[in-house]
């Protein structure tokens, strides 16, 4: 099974990704580690959650899970250098200028986002080059697969925006297995009774495992 495989870090991460899900934001994760891969902080999407509690971004487009991982680190208690950045998909420019301006070297991230992904300008200018950050991207396939389809179910479920299926396609690019579950996802709606059951992460993504291997192999 997909889960048992995954280092804790990614666990977590994807742990606050279903949340996120589940309080009606995009299914986005992300942790904070020291080198030892020692959890620091977590964060989750909340772009649509109306209540939060202290220094945590909610209910706006900045409230990104990367940001809010950032922000629940006590900065004081560590070596930011040897921070590492969890995210389950690609951050986008903020997040990845967030990074950089915590002082931290090194970003790890699940599944790539060709539609608003933001590693590929870290030697764009001057400030970002100087930091040196190292990006770990899509290192577990079947993973990024699992993930993109939870999103791209989330995009074409996004209320009255019209270009939600370009999003979703978008997503897809070179990923046509990822695409094609994230569309009966929100077709069967399964990702939303599995919410309604109560069902963790562990087995939302074990299950979806098991669909996108049947998927690939069609």
């Amino acid at each position: 099974m997909l889960w048992q495989h995954l280092p804790p870090p990614w666990q977590v991460a994807i742990e606050e990704a279903w949340t996120a899900y589940c309080h009606g934001s995009l299914p986005h994760g992300a942790v904070v580690t020291d080198a030892a891969g020692r959890i620091l902080s977590r964060g989750r999407n909340r772009i649509n959650e109306k209540e939060a509690e202290g220094t945590i971004i909610h209910g706006q487009r900045l409230a990104h899970a990367e940001l809010n991982a950032l922000l629940q680190t006590v900065w004081s208690s560590v070596e930011n250098a040897t921070c590492i950045l969890y995210s389950t998909i690609e951050p986008c420019a903020m997040c990845v200028g967030a990074v950089r301006m915590a002082n931290m070297r090194e970003i790890r991230y699940a599944a790539r986002d060709t539609t608003s992904g933001g590693t590929s300008l870290i030697d764009k200018t001057p400030f970002l080059a100087k930091g040196r950050l190292h990006v770990v991207g899509s290192e577990n396939p079947e993973l990024e697969i699992v993930l993109l389809a939870m999103l791209i179910e989330s995009a074409l479920s996004t209320p009255a925006y019209p270009l939600k299926e370009a999003w979703a396609a978008e997503l897809a690019t070179g990923l046509p297995v990822a695409g094609e579950l994230g569309k009966q996802l929100y077709t069967s709606r399964q990702l939303r009774n599995w919410q309604a059951e109560g069902r963790t992460a562990a087995f939302v993504i074990d299950q979806l495992a098991e669909q996108a291997a049947r998927l690939a192999t069609v």
